[in-house]
């Protein structure tokens, strides 16, 4: 197997917090974050999020398009841990159907090319019954998230693309998300079969970063009214999601 020898643009630091908040979130929904079998971690990158995962003694495989140097080491450390190479936006994923109790899937659906099936597929591996940790950026924040210019994400990729390199940008090459809006996403969800949850005000109480980050989004979760997180659903920076596989649904 050849492995990457680039780490992911996007870093590694601070995937042992990002697990944390995770296990927290859906611990706080009632998902049998202990007692599940199985942790689907998809996107998983270097697989920090994943090793995170499995340090707590659960079993866990992640997904990703390319293999990571990282994953021998983790791979070393925790027998309970495993890494599969391909694409979660592909029908021929060879993961089993309805053998996955709980699947991880954040920062993940706007780099994909048919997030339609990839929320297919989530569905898919799920057992009835199983829980996805969904998360990822919202189109209508004015903030492109990768790159960090405001608005660039709601012109044409091209035209944005020679606005950036005009203006002296030497991140052009990481303006390749697309991310989508609420409305859309939850269409999608619910065309898979998911029933779902807005999980956003959850996961920023649950937010396991030390210091004013996360100090502010636990007394934002404390403070804020709940027709507040409603309101500004639609125009919050991204969303978390929690998607249940009803049971009895083949």
């Amino acid at each position: 197997m050849t492995y990457l020898v680039e780490r992911p643009r996007w870093g590694a630091d601070g995937r042992d917090l990002k697990a944390e908040s995770i296990w927290r979130t859906l611990r706080a929904f009632g998902a049998p974050v202990v007692q599940a079998d199985l942790w689907l971690d998809v996107g998983c990158g270097s697989g920090g999020v994943a090793e995170a995962l499995a340090a707590r003694g659960t079993f866990v495989v992640g997904v990703d398009p390319e293999p990571w140097p990282e994953w021998r080491v983790a791979r070393d450390e925790y027998p309970n841990l495993d890494f599969v190479v391909g694409r979660f936006d592909s029908a021929e994923l060879a993961i089993q159907d309805s053998t996955v109790d709980i699947v991880v899937c954040n920062q993940v659906y706007e780099h994909v090319n048919d997030p339609q099936q990839l929320i297919v597929n989530l569905f898919r591996v799920l057992r009835p019954g199983g829980i996805v940790y969904f998360a990822g950026p919202n189109l209508l924040w004015p903030i492109e998230p990768h790159v960090f210019w405001p608005l660039v994400h709601w012109l044409p990729r091209r035209f944005a693309l020679k606005l950036m390199r005009a203006l002296g940008s030497e991140r052009m090459g990481d303006l390749d998300a697309n991310s989508a809006h609420r409305w859309r996403l939850e269409a999608w969800f619910k065309r898979a079969g998911f029933a779902y949850r807005n999980a956003l005000r959850v996961r920023a109480s649950e937010d396991a970063r030390s210091g004013l980050p996360g100090k502010l989004l636990r007394g934002l979760s404390r403070h804020a009214p709940e027709f507040l997180w409603t309101l500004l659903l639609p125009v919050a920076p991204g969303f978390v999601y929690l998607l249940l596989r009803p049971d009895g649904v083949e």
